[in-house]
């Protein structure tokens, strides 16, 4: 019997996902929140969502619209939700209600902590213990909305990671993805690894703040990463990336460069960070932010460098530089952005040790 399958978020990485699927002739449903139904809109009344890019330039059958949850969850088999990091606890609010114990959620991407603090969130709403939540490491497309119903895809991941928590479903969970990702996926140890390994932490903040004056200036009008990344910016990537392999090393991870992200995920070649985003061909049309309060400080710091620090803290690793970024978006953006993050309490992982993160995220039970 098909694998049922709803897209929860319209925006680039759940239109991208829908089309994609709907391309393959694999039927979904693609639901947003109601206050989003005007995202929606356009796809409804198209009937067809437009892709150009990595996979072709061609017209796709729209999927089926919703903005009612309970249609869009208690329908599926498997949610693969594609919505931000902020939104993710609000999508689990609205899902707990209707899940069912066999069901897979599947977070594309989990930022940084996203499986567990959706685990945290269906708990607290009283959602069924045994669903099972995953998270790859990165969402499997470069992608940007152009417009309503039309989707550019950049570029395709592959040899992407994915895990489970807890780490004992990965299998599981794998081969039921390898039904709509075929040949894309491959399992992680845990969600520490995908968690850690989130490569917008390290690709977005510090690009954009150390070029914060021509993001202003201009409104954004300049390639992000290829003229955003000179050899200096570059050099600070490089030592904001340390303190995360400093991390992942305690942990007894695989401590794998975010350079080397590049090349595994998207076949890139350069000998260090500056040559490789000077010359991605993925990444090379994007567009810096118009302003300063875009998702790459307003997501990726609270989201994706607040909770890594915060774990390192707690297993007693440096993180200097990353503590330096994290001062320097907040004071840029006149707000707390420790406060308004994850933390390692939030994520379930408060009081543990290196150990016991580990097997926390490997069986479930602390």
């Amino acid at each position: 019997m098909p694998v049922r399958v709803s897209v929860l978020g319209a925006g680039n990485g759940g239109c991208a996902t829908a089309a994609d699927l709907m391309g393959r002739g694999f039927p979904c449903t693609l639901f947003d929140l109601p206050e989003f139904d005007a995202v929606l809109a356009p796809i409804r009344e198209a009937g067809v969502l437009r892709l150009t890019g990595a996979l072709g330039d061609r017209t796709v059958p729209a999927p089926e619209i919703t903005t009612d949850v309970r249609e869009a969850v208690e329908g599926a088999d498997l949610l693969v939700i594609a919505v931000p990091a902020f939104a993710q606890d609000a999508f689990a609010r609205a899902c707990a209600p209707f899940m069912r114990p066999t069901q897979i959620v599947v977070l594309t991407p989990g930022s940084t902590g996203g499986a567990l603090a959706f685990a945290q969130a269906l708990r607290r709403e009283g959602a069924a213990e045994e669903v099972v939540i995953a998270e790859t490491l990165s969402l499997p497309y470069a992608c940007r909305k152009v417009e309503p119903n039309h989707v550019h895809i950049g570029g395709v991941k592959r040899n992407l990671p994915v895990a489970a928590f807890p780490a004992i479903q990965t299998p599981r969970v794998l081969s039921e993805l390898e039904t709509i990702f075929p040949g894309a996926l491959v399992a992680a140890a845990h969600v520490l690894e995908t968690s850690l390994n989130n490569p917008n932490a390290m690709a977005h903040p510090v690009p954009a703040l150390l070029n914060a004056g021509w993001i202003e200036t201009t409104g954004g009008d300049f390639r992000f990463y290829t003229d955003g990344v000179s050899p200096s910016v570059a050099r600070a990537m490089d030592a904001l990336d340390r303190d995360r392999l400093s991390l992942m090393a305690s942990l007894g991870l695989e401590a794998v460069p975010a350079i080397e992200w590049d090349r595994r995920l998207y076949g890139l070649v350069g000998a260090t960070t500056y040559e490789l985003n000077r010359d991605s061909w993925v990444h090379r049309e994007i567009r810096a932010p118009e302003g300063l309060r875009s998702r790459y400080l307003t997501e990726d710091v609270p989201f994706g460098l607040v909770p890594i620090a915060s774990i390192a803290r707690q297993l007693g690793v440096e993180t200097p530089v990353i503590d330096l970024f994290i001062d320097l978006a907040s004071m840029l953006l006149d707000e707390d952005l420790r406060a308004a993050g994850r933390t390692a309490d939030s994520l379930g992982l408060g009081g543990l040790d290196a150990s016991g993160m580990v097997e926390f995220v490997t069986t479930g039970r602390r």
